[in-house]
């Protein structure tokens, strides 16, 4: 599977925000900022998931990757309340884009998995946007973050502007091992770091 620029680029803007926001939870729950700038990684991933099934050559291995990654990380995960945690999330939603005939088999797993429902919806929005029709895409993408105010998660709303830039500049994609062992690995240093402060 071969990501072009701007999907490696978003997927880093994933991995960076991700890791502020969890600096944030783990480190200065204090710090409002840090979750702040956190709510731009899960629409980057679910972008990066959306392009990941379209270029993937094994959709069978790529959505297996996800459940398991999803299985390794739940011992940590459950720690924080997300027993089962975004990778199940990513996984179903990946599985309904690839075969609309799982939608509603994914919609009612989704309640048990994090981000729930408004996850799995704005997986679509962001399907439709980059895949279908960019200006419905939009306003959808929007309507459903808007639904979050007063919660900080509609804030995820920002991630829209990556989505629509065009770059045309090269960037080192994330080697595909190291973005599926960064996710639970980086919890467990920031979980220890925590004990240690």
């Amino acid at each position: 599977m071969g990501y072009n620029n701007k999907t490696a680029l978003i997927k880093w803007i994933a991995i960076l925000t991700m890791t502020i926001d969890h600096i944030g939870y783990y480190l200065f729950p204090s710090l409002l900022f840090l979750r702040v700038v956190g709510r731009i990684a899960f629409p980057c991933f679910l972008y990066t998931t959306v392009k990941g099934v379209r270029e993937t050559r094994d959709f069978r291995k790529y959505l297996l990757r996800l459940v398991l990654t999803g299985l390794i990380s739940m011992p940590i995960t459950a720690q924080t309340g997300n027993v089962f945690n975004i990778l199940f999330t990513l996984a179903l939603f990946a599985l309904s884009i690839k075969d609309y005939r799982f939608i509603l088999p994914a919609i009612f797993l989704v309640q048990f998995t994090e981000y729930g429902l408004y996850g799995f919806l704005m997986g679509w929005t962001i399907y439709v946007l980059s895949e279908k029709h960019v200006a419905a895409g939009i306003a959808l993408f929007l309507l459903v973050n808007a639904l979050q105010f007063p919660s900080l998660q509609a804030l995820a709303a920002v991630a829209i502007i990556p989505m629509l830039l065009p770059f045309d500049f090269q960037i080192r994609p994330l080697p595909k091992w190291a973005g599926y062992a960064y996710y639970p690995i980086h919890q467990v240093i920031l979980m220890l770091i925590a004990r240690l402060m």
